[in-house]
């Protein structure tokens, strides 16, 4: 996939990008909170903690995916004002 800078994204793209960018921050954020859990539950009742470093070592994605989102809309709002 190329890194074409947002600045030469299409607005229509550009909304695509957001959409799909929140809609799968969202279902990692889900799949990382199950995931936390299930292994906390596993820790206290079987005693295997280096599940849980699963969910810690993948949380950074999380992170990421919200910065791209923040600019994506940033950039979809300057495109706004100046209209």
């Amino acid at each position: 996939m190329k890194n074409i800078p947002l600045t030469e994204s299409s607005t229509e793209e550009l909304i695509k990008k957001k959409r799909t960018t929140g809609i799968i921050t969202g279902f990692l954020v889900a799949v990382l909170i199950i995931l936390f859990g299930q292994s906390i539950h596993a820790w206290a009742t079987e005693g295997y903690p280096s599940a849980i470093a699963i969910p810690i070592a993948l949380s950074p994605i999380v992170f990421v995916n919200l910065k791209k989102f923040k600019e994506i809309k940033r950039e979809l709002e300057m495109r706004e004002e100046s209209y």
